[in-house]
């Protein structure tokens, strides 16, 4: 492809900010912009990584509504590389004819606070955002949506010198709030819970992006498979070179079928008929792009662990749904899903427990003790209420725990067996972390 001009490039550059124009309105993400403003003051390169369609773009243009406050716009430099007009092969060498037009035409001394958004399409972009920062050209901000950003020699390259923020789709109490619900408290919950319930029933069927969460239900689903498809393509198929779409998104849809489920690369290879490296290849890059999370059982000895079968999670529930997957049908695996999410950000390390012909779903790591243990059933009854009880109090002894916890869909009470507390929660009390009982 032909290289821009200047004039080209400035061009661009005049599209995407907001020297001469008003910021858009967006409803803020305020735990995600809090944590931006305190690495802020670090002065260290910050990243923002996750999937595609989390709000990583929205949330540097907030912060750079922000930083309009006290900054002139014009101090200001953003940069969108998936922009179609800029190149396909991107390098150093963009980034820098691209900071000369700036200077030349727009901030030619002040402070610069570039953010630069997808850094991932810029092939050795690691080596120059370094220099940058190490001659304190610019105050720097990043977002890319794959996990391979930060590892290998891109860490190393910058090692030291950033700090990370993991962006990801919306929880149930940011939905709430896009929908103009905020509920902090026992009586604001009481007193909204019709409205909660329902919302509820649609983020579980459609899940948290947040443009899923504003956009009419008759197209909900439609952004759904675009974002499902683009990730494939061009997250994926695009970078890694891949041919083959059909048998990439066969396994997708495989593993979002098969989702809270013990498997293992040989048994997923062995369905699909597929080779045990290309399975592993595959769920390997969706795991990359924050398609898909990954649990172990756990073990004391790690070599056992990571020997151990695995469970997979979607980052959000909408996939499994849009996917032309049974909605009523799989209540309960949904449950487990949005589960896992919250606890995913929440913090620490998350495992399953499979041992002495009893399960737990989730132990938490937090640290080197395991803090809490929690089994999520759809509906308890007096059929499974045995079994899920039994297999949380396996988890409570081994780990000497006081206290576990049985997520359900409206349940709210709490006895004890052998001294053990065993909380009901309901979900969206879990979700919203409003106490019941």
């Amino acid at each position: 492809m032909q290289e821009l001009t200047k004039l080209e490039i400035l061009e661009i550059l005049n599209d995407w900010n907001y020297w001469n124009r008003d910021f858009e309105e967006y409803i803020p993400r305020q735990e995600y912009l809090d944590r931006i403003k305190l690495f802020r003051k670090s002065g260290e390169i910050i990243v923002l990584t996750g999937i595609r369609r989390s709000g990583k773009s929205t949330l540097l243009k907030l912060e750079m509504q922000s930083l309009a406050e006290e900054k002139s716009k014009k101090e200001l430099l953003y940069i969108y590389f998936e922009d179609p007009r800029l190149s396909d092969n991107l390098n150093t060498k963009t980034l820098d004819l691209i900071l000369e037009v700036y200077r030349e035409n727009i901030n030619p001394k002040g402070e610069i606070f570039l953010f630069l958004d997808e850094i991932q399409n810029v092939s050795g972009w690691e080596k120059w955002v370094r220099t940058a920062y190490e001659l304190k050209k610019a105050k720097i901000y990043v977002t890319g949506s794959s996990s391979k950003l930060l590892s290998g020699e891109i860490a190393t390259s910058i090692g030291g010198r950033y700090l990370n923020i993991d962006v990801y789709p919306l929880t149930f109490r940011e939905y709430l709030i896009f929908k103009g619900i905020k509920c902090t408290d026992l009586m604001e919950y009481t007193a909204r819970k019709t409205d909660i319930n329902r919302f509820f029933t649609e983020y579980l069927r459609y899940g948290g992006f947040p443009r899923i969460a504003t956009v009419e239900e008759d197209l909900k689903k439609e952004e759904l498979i675009s974002y499902f498809n683009t990730i494939l393509l061009k997250d994926i198929m695009a970078r890694y070179g891949l041919k083959n779409y059909d048998k990439l998104k066969t396994l997708a849809e495989y593993i979002l079928s098969n989702d809270t489920k013990q498997n293992s690369i040989s048994s997923i290879g062995k369905a699909l008929k597929y080779g045990y490296n290309t399975t592993g290849d595959y769920i390997d890059y969706l795991k990359q792009v924050y398609m898909l999370f990954e649990i172990r059982n756990y073990n004391y000895s790690l070599k056992k662990q990571i020997a151990s079968d695995t469970k997979y999670y979607t980052t959000d529930t909408g996939f499994v749904n849009t996917l032309s997957f049974s909605f009523s049908g799989n209540m309960g695996r949904l449950f487990e899903n949005i589960v896992f999410n919250e606890l995913k950000r929440r913090g620490g390390e998350i495992f399953f427990l499979n041992a002495n012909g009893h399960e737990c779903d989730f132990i938490v790591k937090s640290g080197d003790k395991i803090t809490e243990c929690f089994q999520v059933c759809y509906k308890l009854n007096e059929y499974n209420k045995k079994r899920e009880t039994e297999g949380l109090l396996m988890a409570c002894r081994k780990f000497g725990l006081k206290t576990g916890f049985i997520i359900t869909e409206s349940y709210s009470e709490a006895f004890y067996e052998d001294e053990i507390k065993i909380e009901l929660i309901p979900i969206t009390a879990f979700l919203l972390k409003i106490p019941v009982s």
